[in-house]
């Protein structure tokens, strides 16, 4: 992942500036220092700093991809967006998880409190529509066709959480499916970073089939980033995720590796997962080290990380048929395997 940090940081740079002006133009009332807190250019004391605020790799593609267009200046404010866009959710999903702590710092809820986190969240969301619409390296047409697109993929996403909120209370017993999974993720995680790809795309005005190309790319690195991300959220410290150890389970939430190992559990194990995971208990550390442990003998995690395999091998092989060099292509093929944030030996 550091190799990606180091690759997007000279167009994150830019990306950051713009959206740091964005904000600091607008009244001088807390509202909007609360999104520059969450952006990483403010501290808990909303004093300038320069704080760690994500790896920005959906604005970071958009620019890399629109660069190599010879785009680039036109792309700024619609990775500017898609990055406002995409911090958003996160201030409201840290509300719905009641997450602390994100990125190693308070999150905007727990400091300035639910009613100001989710009108600072509203806010954000606005703006990043009105980015593309105010910039000025874009022509009218561009701007019809960013926005129609955008804000496609935006209500996209917003679908996902809803998807999202409705198997978190779904029990076991409801019946999951993996099907299911895939269709939440694919939009709530794989849309946005589908959105960074094709949008450097019509930011060049290419033709449909690069626009398709450049989507399948984005849309398979979110499916195969996502579902490392779950593995994560199981396996990893909070040192790696800037979250707490264990988060999903202890939130409940079907996972792959939940809703696969329910699946193909035997009737015991299917009984100690639909008690832990019934609504009126509160899952505990103890819990959720016994899961990833009955995880780990039913050998889930091999399955998860080979279904991260197969989306890994679709974006390299949606590369094939982009008008870029050949070199360009090697360089988004070692891309996918970079952006990952476990990596992944099958």
């Amino acid at each position: 992942m550091q190799q990606v940090i180091d690759l997007f940081s000279e167009y994150t740079k830019e990306v950051d500036v713009y959206m740091n002006d964005v904000l600091t133009k607008h009244a001088d009332i807390s509202l909007y220092k609360h999104l520059s807190y969450f952006l990483g250019f403010l501290d808990e004391e909303l004093q300038p700093v320069q704080a760690y605020a994500g790896k920005r790799m959906r604005a970071g593609l958009c620019m890399l991809l629109a660069d190599w267009y010879g785009s680039k200046k036109e792309a700024l404010s619609v990775a500017a967006s898609i990055e406002l866009f995409h911090n958003f959710t996160l201030i409201h999903d840290d509300i719905v998880d009641e997450d602390a702590v994100r990125r190693g710092r308070p999150t905007v809820w727990k400091l300035f409190g639910v009613d100001h986190a989710i009108n600072s969240g509203d806010a954000q969301l606005l703006i990043a529509l009105q980015v593309v619409t105010n910039a000025t390296d874009l022509s009218d047409q561009q701007k019809v066709a960013l926005n129609s697109f955008l804000t496609k993929q935006y209500l996209r996403v917003v679908e996902g959480q809803y998807l999202d909120f409705s198997l978190t209370k779904k029990t076991l017993e409801d019946g999951v499916s993996e099907e299911e999974y895939y269709k939440m993720i694919g939009r709530k995680t794989a849309d946005l970073i589908a959105a960074s790809t094709q949008a450097a795309g019509v930011v060049a005005q290419k033709r449909d089939a690069e626009l398709e190309a450049l989507f399948a790319y984005g849309h398979s690195v979110g499916m195969a980033y996502q579902l490392c991300d779950d593995l994560v959220s199981i396996w990893g410290s909070q040192e790696q995720t800037g979250k707490r150890a264990y988060g999903d389970l202890l939130e409940k939430k079907k996972t792959l590796p939940v809703i696969h190992l329910y699946e193909k559990a035997s009737q015991d194990v299917q009984e100690r997962l639909r008690a832990i995971y019934a609504p009126d208990t509160v899952v505990s550390q103890e819990h959720a080290q016994e899961i990833v442990k009955i995880l780990e003998v039913a050998r889930v995690r091999i399955y998860v990380e080979e279904k991260v395999v197969e989306y890994v091998r679709k974006a390299k092989d949606s590369t094939h048929v982009l008008s870029i060099t050949p070199e360009q292509k090697e360089q988004l093929c070692r891309l996918v395997d970079d952006v990952l944030p476990i990596t992944i030996n099958i």
